[in-house]
């Protein structure tokens, strides 16, 4: 593959990347807005955020502060990164590769079985201008940090996911007082995006707090994790597009 079939697959990574991280930053946010009052019952501590939700004796608590920040704010320095990547890439395969220079010709003088001869000139493909070694290896440190940081971020997301889904699956055992065989519906049965629809109609106000409406919390998060799933795996993607260049680089030179 050339350097112009790989800028144009890293354009296009960074740009879903983009898209993906804004999404996940998005509906992560507004689920934590709609539940944060409702859910920080805590004394002398924050505890209104919706993944890493507990269930108490007379409340159900979410979760610390700090996961929420993360999972919602975290995604947008990569965004950051992927805005700026893509916009290089992208411009440099949109108006580079027209330059004429970006194009090598070479002609041959071709003789022909009567005796007259034709010049014929070749066009090469064209491609991007060249970029220095160092560029792709430091282009491959970053995008392999971002990946980590990616993955790391939508680990403690699913982890806070599944925690509040479990702890709310108790909840409904003594808001519908069910008991006996009926248990393994609610344990085994259920998917966490029905557990999450009877959080949203069932699960009553605190006395200092009003949820404007209705929002469908579960959707919210599980779009949320689906952004922050393929927003690392086009990272890794990306890490390789640049360990690729950076490795034929290095046997070019």
């Amino acid at each position: 593959m050339d350097q112009l079939g790989i800028e144009k697959r890293l354009t296009l990574s960074y740009l879903l990347c983009v898209i993906l991280g804004a999404i996940a930053s998005i509906t992560t946010g507004v689920a934590w807005g709609h539940w944060y009052r409702t859910l920080d019952q805590c004394v002398g501590r924050n505890c209104s955020c919706i993944i890493y939700g507990k269930n108490t004796l007379s409340h159900f608590l979410g979760g610390n502060q700090a996961p929420c920040i993360w999972v919602t704010f975290g995604p947008l320095l990569y965004v950051f990164f992927c805005i700026c990547l893509s916009c290089f890439h992208g411009y440099r395969v949109l108006f580079t590769t027209k330059s004429p220079r970006m194009r090598t010709t070479r002609s041959v003088v071709a003789k022909m079985e009567h005796g007259s001869s034709v010049q014929i000139t070749a066009i090469s493909q064209e491609d991007t201008s060249p970029l220095p070694r160092c560029f792709w290896i430091t282009l491959s440190v970053f995008s392999s940090f971002f990946f980590a940081y990616a993955l790391i971020n939508f680990s403690i997301f699913l982890d806070g996911y599944y925690t509040t889904c479990n702890q709310y699956r108790r909840v409904l055992e003594k808001m519908l007082g069910i008991h006996g065989t009926a248990l393994p519906v609610i344990h085994g049965r259920l998917y966490c995006q029905s557990i999450f629809d009877f959080m949203d109609y069932m699960h009553l106000d605190s006395e200092n707090a009003y949820r404007n409406g209705f929002i469908n919390t579960g959707l919210a998060l599980t779009l949320g994790l689906v952004a922050s799933c393929f927003a690392w795996i086009f990272l890794l993607l990306i890490s390789v597009l640049n360990v690729i260049m950076a490795k034929r680089k290095q046997q070019y030179d």
